[in-house]
């Protein structure tokens, strides 16, 4: 498989584990109905999208300063996207730790994965 099979294959499953383990963290955590998350096809797409940022600092930055920008810009966009876009109604602290979660869950899968 080609570098740049690897890095899209790795950024497409980053954001569908990311975003399969925060549903499964909201359904723990808060509600058991919240396991719907992983169900809803727009989240996949932003959860994807927003997993496109790794292979970028990574390739501007590279090592772990990218990893640690990934870690902060895969927490903070999604949370911004969910208060000020979707209008959640959870408190700040909650949703940040979920998105940390999908964070986690993406960068691990996308190292995994695209071996860079």
């Amino acid at each position: 498989m080609s570098e740049t099979v690897r890095v899209i294959v790795a950024t497409v499953l980053a954001g569908v584990v990311g975003n399969v383990v925060n549903a499964v963290a909201a359904s723990i955590l808060v509600n058991p109905k919240l396991i719907d998350f992983a169900f809803m096809p727009g989240r996949y797409l932003v959860a994807i999208l927003v997993a496109a940022l790794i292979p970028l600092f990574m390739a501007l930055v590279g090592g772990m300063p990218a990893l640690l920008l990934s870690f902060v810009a895969l927490m903070v966009v999604p949370s911004l996207l969910a208060k000020l876009v979707f209008g959640s109604a959870a408190p700040w602290i909650l949703v940040l730790v979920l998105n940390a979660i999908y964070a986690i869950a993406a960068m691990v899968t996308y190292k995994a994965i695209a071996r860079n």
